[in-house]
């Protein structure tokens, strides 16, 4: 199980949330690797819970969205209207299936990869992740 989060960013519309701060990191099957990306190091189906706010610098319609391996999940999104200035709040939840072997012991394949993507510029925004590897 792993939890990261993120608070008070300024970040820039179709990019990446940055996970600041991990605060669980139990196990070894999920593990935190770099600014923006959660890796499942092991097969099994994980469950994937995102919430979170933003101030969006301009009123439209803004989504947050989950991509696995760099490809993102069409299951795994939320839009929200915006008004320039107004917070506004997002979740999601769901399933990820890692069918490879990624275990250390088999360094011929990649873990698989998490990353979350804001398509609305905004300030004081707020991100938390939660993955639990369930089977």
């Amino acid at each position: 199980m792993i939890q990261a989060y993120s608070s008070n960013l300024t970040i820039g519309a179709n990019t990446f949330y940055p996970l600041n701060n991990v605060i669980v990191d139990k196990g070894t099957c999920e593990t935190f690797s770099g600014p923006s990306t959660i890796q499942l190091n092991k097969r099994g189906v994980y469950l994937v819970e995102v919430d979170g706010f933003i101030t969006g610098s301009a009123a439209g319609t803004g989504s947050t969205q989950l991509y696995v391996n760099n490809v993102a999940q069409p299951q795994a999104v939320c839009e929200f209207a915006s008004a320039a200035g107004d917070v506004s709040n997002f979740s999601l939840k769901s399933l990820v299936q890692v069918t490879e072997n990624n275990c250390p012991c088999n360094c011929t394949t990649s873990p698989t990869t998490l990353q979350f993507m804001n398509s609305l510029a905004g300030t004081d925004a707020h991100i938390n992740v939660v993955v639990t590897k369930i089977c």
